[in-house]
């Protein structure tokens, strides 16, 4: 059993916790959530970081398959129709198994635990059976995922992430949805690092009025709950595996991340 505390817990579902307490079963399963009313106590084995802990990281768009995928070519293709087209267009891209795995791992380094790949190759699937990320493959057919500057449905999430953005240069986040943003990455053509941090602190730059919780949101149980997976992850919740991050060097003050921040996997 593990005790985990922090200068702030923020479990997503609730509140963030001063001083909280987080209890771990041997599987790293929670098994409770402490509020110890901003007072914390010396505990025998307690594990105490500066900082403030959050859940593991939830990716809603890689192309694992493809790291040759470019920008360019998101941006030709999100004039058009981006998801009708990009199947046919990722055709033309050369499998490359070891830059699979360097995927995988930029995933696992960077705080994410669970992500959707597209258009996978069945090559790869034991590389993804051994890692430490819950992996969904999609291929569009029933994809619940929209653009920001093309949104024709109420009821899908909605990705998000620098190059969207960069594309959508009018779009503004309206908090009626909220509920609906979730953050992906993409290739490692399009991204030096698949990370979701990166993504948010640069979400964060175009739009400063954000918070880290909305970010924080977007990047955990919203993307939980797009991969139906938010029974297990995406929140710091007792009976969930949802995986730690620590975050540091924030601005507590306005609550917002900074260039500086830093990310930290405990779990």
């Amino acid at each position: 059993m593990r005790k985990i505390s922090a200068n702030y817990i923020f479990p997503v579902s609730s509140a963030p916790l001063k001083n909280g307490i987080i209890v771990l079963d041997d599987a790293n399963a929670i098994i409770d959530v402490i509020d110890t009313g901003g007072k914390i106590k010396e505990i025998q084995n307690l594990q105490f970081y500066s900082g403030m802990i959050v859940p593991g990281f939830v990716d809603v768009f890689t192309l694992l398959s493809y790291p040759s995928f470019t920008k360019e070519n998101f941006q030709e293709i999100t004039l058009g129709d981006f998801f009708n087209n990009l199947k046919n267009k990722l055709t033309e891209f050369p499998k490359n198994a070891d830059s699979f795995q360097r995927g995988i791992n930029h995933l696992e380094a960077f705080g994410t635990v669970a992500a959707a790949d597209f258009f996978p190759l069945e090559d790869n699937e034991n590389r993804k059976k051994k890692s430490k990320v819950k992996f969904i493959d999609h291929d569009f057919s029933e994809c619940a995922l929209e653009l920001p500057l093309k949104i024709n449905s109420d009821s899908k999430s909605i990705l998000l992430n620098q190059f969207v953005l960069e594309l959508g240069k009018s779009f503004t986040p309206t908090e009626n949805e909220y509920n609906r943003y979730c953050v992906g990455t993409g290739s490692l053509a399009t991204h030096q690092k698949l990370s979701i941090f990166e993504e948010i602190k640069a979400v964060q730059e175009l739009f400063p009025e954000l918070s880290y919780f909305d970010l924080l949101s977007w990047a955990t149980i919203n993307g939980a709950k797009h991969l139906q997976l938010d029974d297990k992850i995406g929140s710091i919740e007792i009976g969930k595996t949802p995986g730690l991050n620590l975050l540091t060097k924030l601005d507590y003050t306005n609550k917002k991340l900074t260039k500086e921040s830093e990310l930290k996997v405990l779990l």
